[in-house]
């Protein structure tokens, strides 16, 4: 673009040559004939006797008048560059924030996932995990065979949810109920308000604790039975 831009400058400025040389052409005859006429008059005016005009002096010593620069050509050829440079970098910007809209939307997509792997015992909610013996303190009271093994929350894992999610709890006929989630506490039908980093009794003698809550409405939270 450059390159066409310098050359369509070269062009303009041998037409602007070519047209100030046609006007001194020019210029130079009419002031040849202006000049003939002048010395004609003159010459017929002393045959006559008479004086000759005042200031009717030759041509010949007269400047011829310079031609003025094509200053129109010029301001249109800067106009274009400008208007090419802005358009470039209107182009880069907007390359630019839709590169940084699609990684916004990226990171965004991959938050949960990235809370879940935070921790090894997190699980994502309605997960089926079995949880190590080792990870599960539950009385026998709680256990029952008739409890579900998949689809469930083992107890003693951590895990993720919002305002309305219900999780079965694994082994058990518990079902834990997250009533809502704001900014540092959890509601769990059963337990109530859970403050980040409390633990409270939940049923069967098992107990809720919460990890985290914030205002995007998640909590991360685990259900141990001792």
């Amino acid at each position: 673009m450059d390159r066409v831009i310098s050359l369509l400058a070269a062009l303009v400025g041998l037409i602007a040559l070519g047209g100030a040389i046609l006007v001194h052409t020019n210029s130079d005859t009419q002031r040849r004939e202006m000049a003939t006429e002048i010395a004609a008059l003159k010459t017929s005016i002393s045959l006559l006797g008479g004086p000759a005009p005042a200031g009717a002096t030759p041509m010949t010593t007269a400047t011829p008048p310079a031609s003025k620069p094509d200053d129109a050509t010029a301001k249109t050829l800067v106009a274009l560059q400008d208007r090419i440079a802005a358009l470039e970098a209107t182009t880069k910007s907007q390359a630019v924030e839709l590169e940084a809209a699609r990684a916004q939307l990226s990171a965004g997509s991959s938050a949960q996932t990235q809370v879940a792997a935070a921790e090894p015992g997190t699980v994502v909610p309605g997960a089926s995990s079995d949880a190590s013996p080792s990870q599960q303190a539950a009385t026998p009271s709680v256990i029952t065979a008739s409890g579900p093994t998949k689809d469930c929350i083992p107890l003693g894992t951590r895990f993720m949810g919002q305002g309305g999610d219900s999780f079965p709890l694994c082994k058990t006929k518990m079902v834990l109920k997250v009533a809502a989630v704001t900014d540092g506490i959890a509601t769990i039908t059963g337990a109530g308000d859970i403050a980040v980093g409390a633990t409270v009794p939940y049923d069967k003698g098992c107990i809720v604790a919460v990890f985290s809550a914030d205002s995007s409405g998640f909590a991360e939270m685990r259900v141990t039975c001792q």
